[in-house]
């Protein structure tokens, strides 16, 4: 056996410990106050590398985990490898603090203006509804009397969500109520044509009274032209005349 195989290892290690402190000394008076640091980071990745052989599970505090989701973005990507989580989870961590941020608003109390009762939106609508000419501060003005002090863009979005239209095209008479509150003068007319047996077009021409939906006079005619309308014009007055109706064509 030779002398260099009757060596103890606690002596190798040693050697081996003994220079690798001298490597680290030059590496020190080389970079000056810089190999501090480095040495303390590889001390501290060492333990890092000990205490995942020795915990299978980390358990993180909310402290940790907003300390890391800070550093994020200073910690370059090549050093996310010594640490004991991934740079997935620490990106999930901050949209969890992000969202945890914006819920908090959700349970603040509402600020602004109160919403109005029930009953005084109610009452907007009935006024709207029976005063046709009244406008959003004619209604404000008459909320105002029985005690309700709503403003005039509320009375406003109160009318526009029940579809209340304002009070200039409320007050405005419409074609369906114009013939409602007319039907009783009214002779509406028209021209229909049909087709014969041997395919002759006959134009007829048809009076109609709007209340009572009764046909007043019906004329046809294969050739119709203005003097043969003119013509059932005076025979449909003639006969209004002779029942002494007040209807008007």
């Amino acid at each position: 056996m030779t002398w260099p195989d009757r060596i103890p290892a606690r002596v190798v290690g040693s050697l081996i410990y003994s220079l690798l402190r001298i490597l680290l000394d030059a590496l020190a008076i080389r970079d000056g106050g810089q190999a501090g640091l480095q040495a303390e980071l590889l001390a501290l990745r060492r333990q890092v590398q000990v205490l995942e052989r020795q915990i299978k599970r980390v358990h993180w505090s909310p402290g940790d985990r907003m300390v890391l989701a800070a550093l994020r973005d200073r910690i370059p990507r090549s050093a996310w490898a010594g640490l004991l989580v991934k740079p997935e989870t620490v990106l999930g961590w901050h949209r969890a603090l992000v969202r945890r941020k914006w819920a908090a608003y959700s349970v603040r109390p509402r600020r602004g203006r109160p919403q109005i009762s029930a009953g005084c939106r109610q009452l907007i609508l009935r006024m709207a509804r029976e005063n046709q000419g009244w406008g959003y501060f004619r209604i404000r003005g008459e909320l105002l009397k029985v005690g309700h002090q709503v403003a005039a863009t509320t009375i406003r979005s109160v009318l526009l969500a029940a579809g209340v239209p304002p009070a200039g095209r409320r007050s405005q008479l419409t074609w369906k109520q114009f013939l409602a509150a007319h039907a009783e003068t009214l002779v509406a007319t028209d021209f229909f044509s049909v087709e014969t047996v041997f395919f002759k077009r006959l134009y007829v021409l048809i009076y109609v009274h709007l209340a009572s939906r009764r046909v007043l006079l019906a004329s046809c005619t294969s050739e119709p032209n203005a003097s043969w309308v003119a013509q059932q014009a005076r025979n449909l007055s003639w006969k209004l005349e002779e029942k002494g109706s007040n209807s008007a064509s």
